[in-house]
Formats: structure tokens, C-alpha cells, sequence
């Protein structure tokens, strides 16, 4: 059976092993190189000194360690360049005198220029750790930090395996530059210059033999920066599908799991794993290839200088020692030449992995501060949507012209079919994302004059997925205010009548809520964000009620909660429970993004309308407030 065009040249069952050069130009197929949505990656660029200058400016605070780090390498490699010296007046002079002072002389020499070498090296060593390390941290807070600015629109678009390894697997690619580039690169240029250097002083004669193998050098160098630097690209751009996959099946592994779609996440994964295999074997051929011609070069060097020399020995043209001299010093002279490869390689690396950390720092949140924005003062709660249009892709808004106020105080209850745009509205309010149209008054402020910052001060807010993090039910409640005492955080508890239940946990308020609170029932993470909300105590709470099923005893826990939480607080809510919905204070159907109609619970039922209909289906055990079907595309003439 013949293979497919494209395939890799080897899949497990295969008769033959691939040739070497079809694994060098060896490229997946068009269906293995797709990239999901979100997933565009930056086109390879060779080594620019654009991308130096950034990383440079990143280095500079700690300019004082390089120079130090450098320093100690300077003496390190100047005093490498000693023992083939030494060696030299060894067998040509110490040793044909016959006094053994000269050679105890020669040997105690060496001996003090290689404990120079040890204690100089290690402070090298420490000195470029330090440095590097730092830049590295310093690079981790910044992506850290950019992350918690970018807006909602960006993690809509991005995977989350994609963000993590920028953080991650792209700042250990840069580690090698940041932490050895500086003195890698000079010290390497330094130790071949001296080298060369002493072995034209040496002999003139053997340096010019082998001279011409530097060009050649030069050429194999020059083809393995090219080669390798594109390659390096889409491994790392391979790895970062592959991660991103693993995030998302890992996030999502009840759904995989209530599906049975193990099977096929799994031909998936291993398609995307597969890639990235053969990605990195066409990387490490390339080295294998280079490698090797490099050894050969050195190989060479040696044999020319030995066999040259020693006939240059028994004619008398040249000294034992000087032969010997000469051939330590072009071993000292391939090395950083060999040395240079290997860095290449991890530069190569380091500006795939450069291009995509500096993309994701070069990211513009599409919502930020204006310039002359200022903070928002202390404020009723009297919202106003006037005249709000939004889209997420130009084009096609899910809201149209919407017009809506909120008086401070009230509980305004969002129903409508799922898509008609409730989740937005408050998505909006909270300016996660920015209006395409019209604007949103708070206390008449509107909300892009103000800084972020002092909006979501005076916010709190419950999503439908009531996210808790890793820790206690303590550490959870006080996430809004880490400075809150205990006692601040059982009062927030007591007025919402659910100190008792937490103290009934294993552990009480030490008990450990797990991964995304998966220790513990739905019902209490919903008390538990109630309860957080409450202590940081925002004059507008806004609620996404989640849609999945508790028990009739908790459901009444957590409405009682809910009750006490709104009371005198301006409260908007995506409602998805006939009992949050009768005891709002107005209740506004939406439909296709517009307002279709306003008013109370029985004010709605009065009028026979939509609102009415969904309250049948309802009542009848048809269905609950969002089993209208999906709305999608524009709304009807």
C-alpha cells in the first residue's frame, strides 16, 4: 500500500525505514498544518537587530552583571590559552635542559593559570545566573502583568494552551540567550581570535595550512542559521497546537467523558502530536548534520597540522613542541566554532520564542483607560443604557439600539431565549468589552470616562459558572479584599444567613474547595461567590444565574442569600429561575438583541405576550426561562 502524500515518511507499521534526506524536507500535509481559530502564528524572521535591541533593553537594569560576567570570562579564556604554551617550552626547552626546575617551573604555571580559570569561572557562572534569571522574571511579571490588562476579546480568540506557553515553554527557550547569549557570543569570538592568534605566532607556516578550512566554516554556518531558524518556528508553533489541545480536553474532560468522545480527542491529540514529533526529528537531523561536518573540519585541521608538521619535524623545519602547541591551539579554535553551532541553535530558538512572548506583549487591550479618564466617585447605582449597539464581529450585532434604565437600587431581571444577548448586556456594563454604539451612564458618568479600575470597585459580580480558586473557603470569600479579617468575613456570611452552613463543612472555613471548587457542591459555590460579593460590598451586583439543576433545599438556601444580597444594592440579573424572575422588581424580554417588552411579573402575564408564553411553557414543565430556541444571525423584519 503506498503512502499518502504528505504523510509522515515513517508511521508505526511501516517496511522502511526513511532516508535521511527525506526526513530533512520532509513537511506535513496541508491537513496536518491547519491552524485552529486563534491560532495564527507570527511568519519566521532571521536573526534582526530589532529583536536584539528588545532584548537588550530588557537586559539593560542589570548591566553591571553582564559586565562582570564577561569580565570574569575574558580572564577564563585569555588564560585557556596558556597550557598549549606551556607545552611548547615543555618539550622544546624545560624538558631537552635537563633541569628539572625548568619543568617544575612550566608545570607550576599551569597549575596557577588553571586555579585562576576554576575561580574566575565560577564567579562567571554566578554572575550570568543572576542576570539572566532576572531578565527572565522580569519578562514572566510583564506577561503576567499584560495578561490581567487584555480584554475579554482576547481569550475569546486565544487558547488557553496558546497563553500558557508563552508564560512557560517560550520563556525557557529564551533562558539559554538571556542567561549565556552575552558571554557565549563574545567569549566564543575572543577564544577563536586568540587562538588563531597564537597559532599564527606559533608558526606562521601551520597557520596558513590550515587557514583556508575558515571560509568553509563560515558557509556551514551560514546554511545551518537559515535552515534551522525557520524550522525552529514551527516546532515551537507545533507544540504550542499541541498544548492548547491537552488545556482544552483537560478543561473540558467531564464533557469529553459524558460524550465518549475519548476515542476521538485522542486521534486528534495524536495527529497534533505526531506533527510535532516530526517537526523536532527535522530539527535534529539538521543538527545531526552539521555537527558532524564540523567535527569533520576540526578532524581535518588536526590531521593537516600533525601531518605537515611532523615532516616539518624530522626535516627540522619545526619544533616538537611548536607541532604540539599548534595542534592544542586549533582544537581551542574549533571549539567555540562547534560552541557557535549549538548557540545558533538555541538563538534560533530563542527568537521563535521571542517574536511570539513580544507579540503577545505588543497586544493592545481593546478595552483601556482613556487618557483623560478619571475615577469614578462614589455612586447611587442609576444605570443607563442609551442607545446601545454591540458586536463581536463587525458587521453582525447581537445588541441593536437597546434603551434601558435602571433606577438606583432596583432588581432588573433579563429574560429571553439563549443568544438574545442577556450575557452581553452585562458583559457590557462591566466594560469587558467596548460598545460599537451609543453609550452606558452610571450616575450620568459614562463608563468609558472612567478608569477600569474604579468601576469594578463599585461592582460585584456573579457568573454563571461560579468560578472559586484553588484553596479554602476563607481564601475564596476574601478574594476581593485580602486584607478582610475573619470576623469581616463571617458577618458577610451571617447577614446572608449562611455562616451556619460553612461551619457545618468538614473543616469549616479551612475546608479546601479544590480545582475550580470541584470539592464541593454547586449550590455552595454559588453561596460561597454570593458571599464574596457581599464583603466587598459594590453598590451594583450583577448576576449570570447559572443554568444548572440544585436541590429544592439548597435552590431556597440560595434565593433567601440572593434576597438579602440585592436589597437596597442596584441588581441586574441574566435570570434562568421563575422565582429570581417574580421577585424582580422590573423584568425586561429581550429578543434578537432588542428590548420586546418591559414591566413586572404581572404586568407581563397581563399583557398575553412573549413573556407570557415562556411563563406557560414554563408553569407546564415544558421547558424553563431559556428553552425558547437559540437565536442566531439578524432578527427577523
Amino acid at each position: 500500500m503506498s503512502q499518502a502524500a504528505g504523510s509522515p515518511p515513517l508511521q508505526p507499521g511501516a517496511t522502511r525505514a526513511p532516508s535521511l534526506s527525506e526526513l530533512i524536507r520532509y513537511k506535513p500535509a496541508a491537513h496536518s498544518q491547519r491552524v485552529e481559530h486563534g491560532e495564527e502564528e507570527e511568519k519566521f524572521k532571521p536573526i534582526s537587530m530589532k529583536m536584539v535591541r528588545r532584548l537588550a533593553g530588557w537586559m539593560r537594569p542589570y548591566w553591571k552583571l553582564y559586565v562582570l560576567s564577561v569580565f570574569c570570562g575574558t580572564v577564563c579564556t585569555l588564560l585557556e590559552l596558556v597550557p598549549p604554551w606551556v607545552i611548547k617550552h615543555l618539550v622544546d626547552d624545560a624538558i631537552p635542559s635537563g633541569a628539572a626546575g625548568n619543568v617544575w617551573y612550566w608545570i607550576g604555571l599551569w597549575t596557577g593559570a588553571m586555579a585562576l580559570v576554576l575561580l574566575f569561572d565560577a564567579l562567571q557562572m554566578g554572575f550570568t545566573a543572576r542576570s539572566g534569571e532576572s531578565v527572565i522574571q522580569d519578562l514572566r511579571f510583564a506577561i503576567f502583568g499584560h495578561l490581567q490588562r487584555l480584554s475579554m476579546s482576547f481569550f475569546d480568540k486565544t487558547k488557553l494552551g496558546r497563553i500558557i506557553t508563552r508564560g512557560t515553554s517560550d520563556l525557557n527557550a529564551l533562558r539559554g540567550v538571556l542567561v549565556n547569549g552575552v558571554n557565549t557570543l563574545f567569549l566564543n569570538i575572543l577564544l577563536m581570535v586568540g587562538a588563531g592568534a597564537m597559532i599564527a605566532m606559533t608558526s606562521w607556516r601551520l597557520f596558513l595550512v590550515v587557514a583556508w578550512l575558515s571560509p568553509l566554516l563560515g558557509l556551514l554556518n551560514h546554511y545551518y542559521r537559515r535552515r534551522v531558524g525557520h524550522e525552529w518556528q514551527v516546532v515551537r508553533a507545533g507544540f504550542s497546537r499541541v498544548a492548547s489541545n491537552l488545556a482544552e480536553n483537560i478543561t473540558g474532560v467531564r464533557v469529553v467523558s459524558a460524550f465518549n468522545r475519548q476515542e476521538p480527542n485522542l486521534g486528534r491529540f495524536n495527529e497534533l502530536q505526531d506533527e510535532n514529533t516530526w517537526n523536532n526529528i527535522r530539527v535534529a537531523n539538521l543538527q545531526g548534520l552539521y555537527q558532524p561536518l564540523l567535527e569533520t573540519t576540526r578532524f581535518f585541521g588536526q590531521i593537516i597540522i600533525l601531518a605537515y608538521g611532523g615532516v616539518g619535524v624530522l626535516n627540522g623545519r619545526f619544533e616538537a613542541g611548536t607541532v604540539l602547541a599548534c595542534f592544542f591551539y586549533w582544537d581551542l579554535f574549533m571549539r567555540p566554532t562547534i560552541n557557535m553551532g549549538n548557540f545558533f541553535n538555541s538563538v534560533m530558538q530563542a527568537m521563535a520564542s521571542g517574536e511570539r512572548v513580544f507579540s503577545l506583549l505588543d497586544t493592545v487591550p481593546e478595552v483601556q483607560d482613556r487618557p483623560e479618564a478619571r475615577p469614578l466617585p462614589k455612586v447611587e447605582g442609576h444605570i443607563v443604557f442609551d442607545h446601545v449597539t454591540f458586536a463581536y464581529v463587525p458587521g453582525r450585532p447581537v445588541l441593536h439600539d437597546l434603551c434601558l434604565e435602571i433606577p438606583a437600587g432596583k432588581t432588573y431581571a433579563l429574560v429571553g431565549a439563549t443568544g438574545c444577548g442577556k450575557s452581553t448586556t452585562l458583559s457590557l456594563l462591566a466594560r469587558f468589552y467596548e460598545l460599537t454604539e451609543g453609550r452606558i451612564l452610571v450616575d450620568g458618568h459614562d463608563i468609558r470616562d472612567v478608569t477600569i479600575q474604579s468601576l469594578h470597585k463599585q461592582m460585584g459580580m456573579v457568573l454563571q459558572v461560579n468560578y472559586l480558586f484553588s484553596g479554602t473557603v476563607l481564601d475564596n470569600i476574601r478574594y476581593p479584599r485580602p486584607e478582610a479579617s475573619e470576623e469581616d468575613v463571617y458577618r458577610a456570611a451571617q447577614a446572608l444567613g449562611v455562616h451556619e452552613r460553612f461551619l457545618g463543612l468538614a473543616q469549616g472555613y479551612r475546608t479546601v474547595v479544590g480545582e475550580r471548587g470541584a470539592s464541593i457542591s454547586l449550590g455552595l459555590r454559588q453561596l460561597i461567590c454570593f458571599t464574596r460579593v457581599l464583603l466587598a460590598n459594590p453598590r451594583i451586583f450583577l448576576l449570570d444565574e447559572a443554568t444548572s439543576s440544585i436541590d429544592t433545599v439548597t435552590e431556597l438556601e440560595v434565593q433567601t442569600a440572593l434576597d438579602k444580597l440585592v436589597k437596597d444594592r442596584t441588581t441586574v440579573i441574566v435570570a434562568h429561575r421563575l422565582s429570581t424572575v417574580v421577585r424582580a422588581d422590573c423584568i425586561v424580554v429581550l429578543s434578537h438583541g432588542r428590548i420586546i417588552e418591559q414591566g413586572t411579573h404581572a404586568e407581563l402575564l397581563e399583557r398575553q405576550g412573549f413573556y407570557a408564553q415562556l411563563y406557560r411553557r414554563f408553569s407546564s414543565g415544558q421547558g424553563d426561562l431559556d428553552s425558547l430556541p437559540h437565536e442566531e444571525g439578524p432578527p427577523p423584519d
